[in-house]
């Protein structure tokens, strides 16, 4: 039994599947299945059971990969350990985030990440939620901030940050800028939304139902850039997280509103693989990013308390 073995046993446990895992591995479907019956034929016993539909872990099974995830740990620490007896924190970063981290917390982490350690090779990624747990759980990405508390076997999903969600409509609104809204006293709205690939939707969608708001008219956009600049020209509206148009609460670029009925809140969430330990460069990085988010949060507090309140 090696490490390498060791890895490959975790990935058919937790994608329940031989063809999948092979992918996640980098390997040949044949060659991982040689692989894991050397391990049952090493332990005398089954550590799957197989079926048409995939596999299901035997009692064996869940023990090993229990022992499996304490073993990997403990080595990948020993070496974080090691390499942090040097005073430079080195290594490469990546991390994956979904748009509105990428348009706010991310940037101001980032520049002050890079300034203190210039010889970390960072490499940034964004996308759908789904999409980034995914990335992580193949070992593409270090770790992500995605919006919704995933499930999904070895994955551990931490709570980073709680924001608010605001309602954004464009300079020609008759809202007033930054003036508190109750959604059910909105007349009917056309609203932009994103697709149901984007966790944040079954958000919103919760939150528009509970306000009963009428929509007129919607369209769905991948794009958060793309949402906001039409909104920008046109008469239409959306609810998105504060983080993704704070910046843009004093310029009169967009109209923005806090929801104080029904509350909108999201969250943010750090995902990462239980087998593999932050390394000091990662710990460091989220740090960073969650003083980010809760500055943020701090000054849409200051605004949406403001003169508007009065």
């Amino acid at each position: 039994m090696d490490l390498r073995q060791l890895e490959q046993f975790i990935a058919v446990y937790e994608e329940g599947s031989f063809s999948r895992a092979a992918r996640r591995q980098n390997c040949t479907q044949p060659g991982l299945s040689v692989q894991i019956r050397n391990l049952e034929d090493e332990f005398g016993v089954p550590l799957f059971t197989r079926s048409r539909r995939g596999v299901e872990p035997t009692v064996a099974g869940k023990r090993l990969y229990t022992r499996s995830l304490s073993i990997l740990n403990a080595v990948a620490e020993t070496g974080h350990a090691l390499r942090g007896l040097s005073s430079d924190v080195t290594g490469a970063l990546t991390v994956g985030t979904v748009p509105s981290v990428s348009r706010s917390a991310l940037p101001a982490a980032l520049s002050r990440f890079v300034e203190a350690h210039p010889n970390v090779d960072m490499t940034l990624d964004e996308a759908y939620g789904g999409t980034l747990t995914e990335r992580v759980a193949a070992g593409e990405l270090d770790f992500a901030v995605v919006t919704s508390a995933v499930s999904h076997e070895g994955i551990e999903a931490t709570l980073l940050a709680q924001h608010e969600m605001a309602l954004v409509s464009g300079p020609g609104s008759d809202l007033k800028p930054l003036a508190p809204v109750r959604l059910k006293d909105l007349p009917p709205l056309r609203v932009v939304l994103p697709t149901r690939r984007h966790a944040i939707r079954s958000i919103i969608d919760t939150h528009l139902a509970r306000a009963e708001l009428e929509i007129t008219a919607s369209i769905e956009s991948d794009g958060l850039n793309t949402t906001l600049e039409y909104i920008r020209h046109s008469g239409w509206s959306t609810l998105t997280a504060v983080a993704s148009v704070i910046d843009e609460a004093s310029t009169g670029a967009l109209v923005i509103n806090p929801i104080i009925s029904p509350q909108a809140e999201l969250e943010y969430y750090l995902v990462r693989q239980v087998r593999t330990p932050l390394t000091g460069a990662a710990e460091r990085f989220i740090q960073l990013l969650r003083e980010e988010l809760a500055a943020i949060m701090t000054r849409w507090k200051t605004l949406s308390h403001g003169p508007a309140d009065a």
